[in-house]
């Protein structure tokens, strides 16, 4: 859909631009050749209030020719022609209110006649300043939607990019999910039971958050102590969670489902790698600038490394890259019996 003609600022320069052209006209007419006063003012409104009606009408064409003309000899002429047919209306217009407000003043009538020349003249002028100014709004225009385009386009490959990360987090973590609860069916029924109903209540609070790019800090350890329930019972006392939370950071944001991955990592290669007691401990500070956190787990230094595709911790370190532009908000480090994964997540308040 076409825009209008002008915004209300190009409206203020475009009244003010033909005030300033009807003020010149007017000094010149009763200042230096001596016209009455009330003919020098009615000869400057009428023509003046002619030509910028007929300036408006100016932006469609100039739209048309833009879109439609191409070629510099096609549009010379269109806008010559254009030009012509543009001065002949203005001054057949404007004679005509004049001659039937004027036409017994002879001396006012004879000075019109002598006129036209320098009239015609400054209206071509005129003319060709006003499809200039159009042609510059309307280039603006056309690198206004073309950024606009961009912009929606780098949107939507990034939302793209989002969906596609996060559409991964959940057949990783059911195939994981099922294949426990497979394994329970024969040496803990009642354990697979507890498992199953634990898994559909995480799925269904999952699809809640479907849509969501962002989320709190408390709705995020919310999801994520449904995920701890499930391993409970598929590991029971090899598995111990430690959590010091800043209550300051709850209502702070992150992206959605962040932390589960980072979690099912560290069961995945901190509990599945020891016989005793794995301690996973998940920690949140903040202020005013940054949520930091911090997920470890103690591991087996003896233990075979179990082999993965690394899927959970690729798509936290492409989410937090494609959410803010950074790719060092993710680090880990390694001691001797300990495997860290931290979290620097710059402050975005809940809108």
């Amino acid at each position: 859909m076409d825009k209008p003609f002008l915004t209300r600022n190009l409206w203020i320069y475009f009244i003010a631009f033909w005030m300033a052209v009807a003020v010149i006209q007017f000094a010149l007419s009763y200042g230096v050749y001596g016209q009455e006063l009330i003919t020098s003012i009615t000869d400057s409104l009428i023509s003046n209030i002619v030509f910028a009606v007929l300036g408006i009408g100016l932006w469609n064409m100039v739209r048309y020719s833009g879109k439609q003309v191409s070629g510099f000899l096609k549009n010379l002429a269109y806008h010559l022609a254009s030009c012509a047919l543009t001065i002949l209306i203005w001054q057949v217009v404007s004679y005509s209110f004049l001659r039937l407000l004027f036409g017994n003043n002879d001396v006012f009538m004879n000075f019109l006649a002598e006129a036209l020349v320098v009239k015609v003249l400054t209206g071509v002028l005129i003319y060709f300043l006003l499809i200039s100014v159009d042609f510059l709004i309307l280039s603006f225009e056309e690198m206004q939607e073309q950024a606009e385009h961009e912009a929606s386009l780098s949107s939507m490959l990034r939302e793209a990019e989002l969906n596609m990360l996060r559409s991964q987090i959940r057949p990783h973590f059911l195939f994981n999910s099922l294949n426990s609860v497979s394994s329970l069916t024969l040496s803990n029924p009642q354990a697979a039971q507890d498992m199953i109903i634990k898994l559909s209540e995480f799925m269904r609070h999952s699809l809640t958050l479907g849509a969501e790019t962002m989320n709190t800090l408390n709705d995020e350890l919310y999801h994520a102590g449904l995920y701890l329930d499930i391993e409970r019972v598929r590991f029971s006392d090899r598995m111990k969670i430690e959590k010091t939370i800043d209550p300051k950071c709850g209502e702070m944001m992150l992206p959605a489902m962040i932390l589960q991955p980072l979690l099912e990592n560290a069961v995945k290669h901190g509990v599945n790698t020891m016989l005793t007691t794995c301690i996973i401990t998940l920690k949140a500070e903040c202020n005013e600038s940054y949520l930091g956190i911090s997920i470890s787990n103690t591991f087996d230094p003896d233990a075979v490394p179990r082999k993965g595709t690394g899927t959970g911790l690729s798509n936290v370190q492409k989410r937090m890259a494609a959410i803010y532009g950074r790719s060092d908000l993710l680090s880990s480090n390694t001691t001797d019996q300990t495997f860290e994964v931290k979290l620097h997540i710059p402050a975005r308040k809940d809108s």
